[in-house]
């Protein structure tokens, strides 16, 4: 029996010198100084060793990185499992922004893998817990989050007001990520704008994302920053002033580059994607045909099942 004289309320926090290796680890698989082989395996040696302490939050953490570096590896399955376990052992604690957070991150892979209801009400549910916490940084989070969800679903007014709101939020927070978050943000405001046929701001939010993600030396921010410019380049007969390359196909190879060093396959699909409509709408059928044919694979691959049939229906379109 559990009485007062023995009990020992459970540590809700990860331990800070566990959550600095986490943190450190990530940061430098990010910035390309690991590879994702050395990062696996160091995060199984961080694993092991929250294990090994019996410290719930550390093993929590532990997981909640798993998760995070598997989805960007495009695998989807392994990171709802990780998040999933996360979820799991942060409950336990009884530790609500961090359920919150795995919330979050959980309607990440959902959107990854094209259900959006699901990814939406997810970001909902973060954002609620947010509010009732008064964690602001972890509301602009999960409303940009769904502003990109209504960005996929082409509801471009609601996406521009949820991107609005996020960058409110996180205006008067010091934010541990706010370069990589405002990246997003402009890279959403720049696909709204060139869907609603604005190309002059659409090729400035994709300018101001580049900004963001140069300053972040993030190379996940810097490849989706590259991404957005090669599209906002597309949709110009003549090169804008400042453009730093002469042609989009320049800035998808240097998108694909940084997306490579880190293993990013989803968002390597997307650039492959992105590129072949490029391609396309500049009367480059063949080539349009086979990126789409290469992007649709990998989506297969990665049981992303929207981007796949975008990717198959693109590819029929061409041929």
């Amino acid at each position: 029996m559990v009485t007062t004289e023995n009990y020992v309320a459970p540590d809700v926090e990860p331990t800070e010198e566990f959550n600095s290796r986490c943190a450190t680890l990530i940061q430098e698989w990010q910035h390309g100084d690991l590879t994702v082989i050395e990062t696996v395996d160091k995060l199984k040696l961080l694993t092991k060793d929250a294990v090994d302490s019996g410290h719930i939050a550390n093993q929590g953490r532990a997981e909640h990185i798993s998760g995070y570096l598997h989805h960007y590896l495009g695998n989807l399955s392994t990171s709802i499992m990780h998040y999933q376990r996360a979820r799991t052992l942060f409950e336990r604690v009884g530790n609500r922004r961090r359920v919150a957070t795995m919330d979050l991150n959980q309607g990440e892979n959902y959107r990854y893998r094209g259900e959006f209801k699901r990814a939406r009400r997810l970001y909902r549910n973060c954002y609620q817990a947010a509010t009732e916490l008064g964690e602001v940084q972890l509301q602009a989070i999960a409303i940009v989050n769904e502003g990109l969800v209504l960005v996929s679903l082409k509801e471009y007014d609601q996406a521009r007001k949820a991107l609005n709101e996020g960058s409110e939020l996180a205006k008067d927070e010091s934010f541990g990520d706010y370069e990589a978050l405002y990246t997003e943000i402009y890279y959403g405001l720049a696909v709204a704008a060139m869907n609603s046929g604005d190309m002059q701001d659409a090729w400035h939010q994709a300018t101001l994302a580049a900004q963001m993600a140069l300053t972040s030396d993030n190379k996940l921010s810097m490849g989706l920053a590259y991404r957005i410019l090669g599209d906002a380049f597309t949709e110009f007969d003549n090169a804008p002033d400042d453009a730093e390359f002469d042609t989009a196909d320049e800035y998808y190879r240097k998108a694909m580059s940084l997306l490579e060093d880190v293993g990013a396959e989803a968002e390597m699909g997307r650039t492959t994607y992105s590129h072949a409509r490029s391609l396309a709408k500049r009367g480059r059928r063949t080539a349009a045909a086979k990126l789409f044919r290469d992007a649709m694979v990998v989506f297969t691959r990665l049981s992303m099942t929207d981007d796949a049939a975008k990717a198959a229906e693109a590819q029929l379109g061409v041929l």
